[in-house]
């Protein structure tokens, strides 16, 4: 069984909810399925990106092209179980591709990218906005201008420039011909422009820690750094992209605007799924984020850096008051040991079990569709706390 087999196998069998998949899913026709869309992603994929990185050696480009792959059409496959058709289950695996290009280019100090973005959002998104701390709003567009004049390198090639670009506007072509095209207004600015900006405010709260001193920085940013770390998740619109795929199938369901504008949908996806999410992630990337050499920068990590303020704005964030609880948190934070880890994984399970077990009957008659997906790629963010040696064993 290969590790992309066993990464499946993982989701299908997660225990977070254990009935968020048809009983009757088999893995041998699931998986000449996802071939198909593996086939057509990369035939759609590599062109892209080579426009999109003539400074790139080609052997480097391929090794993207097929790095990406596997991740992407796997997520997309497994999430969207019931869809058959692999030309839009391809198309929805193309835009979760660049996105994951865009961010790790951005996260590796690319500023030709940072300026890309920034160009592309003002074009197509240029009233969106991501919350920080005390719900205070920033336009999305104007966080990536911020990243790029603070950078302390000479402004990109504009030619440059202009090819990053081609790794974006493939975006806005795609999603109006995946869904309607009200939908696909609604998916530019979430998950496109939320997740690209608030992985731009983390790296320059990450580089404002390196320059200052701690104690002062968690006195003026832990609420930040909890309210873009969480919200750079997006759940919401990372769920409403894949949805887009069922409703294109079935007409007759609600809009994806109609779904968010549900209040307790939309917290449950903005306030709790997105902080356990977060923090699946970040037990897992731990050991990767303790070492910034593997990866070529620093990212903070609430699993490396607990500070009581960061982790009681975690707590708060998903509505937890209780000091005891906020208490005992810290403390397994500060253990740094697999017991710990265990224990606060454990807790972000319960808190979204409780969410969903809470959420009003006329929720699911509304948006149960919805619903499913969404416990769906919760059970794929669980998986990440396993961690690559795990899966590799």
């Amino acid at each position: 069984m290969t590790k992309l087999d066993r990464l499946i196998e993982a989701v299908w069998r997660s225990p977070v909810f254990g009935d968020s998949y048809p009983c009757a899913a088999r893995y041998g026709a699931f998986a000449e399925k996802m071939q198909g869309v593996h086939s057509c992603f990369i035939e759609r994929f590599r062109p892209i990106v080579r426009d999109a990185l003539p400074d790139v050696e080609p052997a480097q480009v391929e090794r993207i092209v097929r790095q990406t792959g596997p991740k992407t059409t796997a997520f997309c496959s497994a999430i969207a179980v019931e869809i058959e058709d692999i030309e839009r289950l391809a198309a929805v695996s193309v835009v979760f591709g660049l996105l994951f290009l865009c961010d790790g280019l951005m996260d590796g100090g690319d500023l030709a990218m940072v300026a890309a973005v920034h160009r592309f959002l003002e074009a197509h998104a240029p009233d969106t906005t991501i919350r920080a701390a005390n719900e205070a709003e920033r336009s999305a567009s104007l966080v990536l201008g911020c990243e790029l004049d603070a950078a302390r390198a000479p402004r990109p090639d504009p030619a440059i420039v202009e090819a990053r670009l081609g790794a974006l506007t493939p975006m806005a072509d795609l999603l109006p011909r995946i869904t309607y095209p009200d939908d696909a207004r609604v998916l530019i600015g979430s998950p496109v422009a939320g997740f690209l900006s608030h992985g731009s405010a983390m790296r320059q709260l990450s580089q404002r820690y390196l320059e200052g001193e701690a104690d002062a920085f968690w006195d003026a940013h832990a609420d930040d750094l909890a309210a873009h770390a969480i919200g750079s998740i997006q759940t919401a619109g990372t769920v409403a992209v894949v949805y887009s795929l069922y409703r294109g199938a079935r007409p007759e369901l609600p809009t994806i605007e109609q779904v968010l504008s549900i209040s307790a949908v939309a917290r449950l996806c903005e306030r709790l799924v997105d902080a356990a999410a977060r923090i699946f992630d970040d037990v897992g990337d731990q050991d990767a984020d303790r070492d910034p050499g593997s990866r070529g920068r620093f990212d903070l990590n609430i699993f490396n850096h607990p500070d009581r303020r960061l982790v009681a704005s975690y707590m708060r964030f998903v509505g937890v008051e209780d000091e005891d609880v906020i208490a005992r948190t810290l403390g397994d934070f500060q253990l740094d040991s697999r017991a710990g880890d265990e224990r606060i994984v454990g807790r972000f399970v319960d808190i979204v079990r409780d969410g969903m077990a809470r959420l009003p009957a006329e929720c699911w008659r509304d948006a149960g569709v919805f619903l499913m997906l969404c416990k769906r790629i919760i059970e794929s963010g669980y998986v990440n706390t396993l961690g690559d040696a795990a899966l590799a064993e």
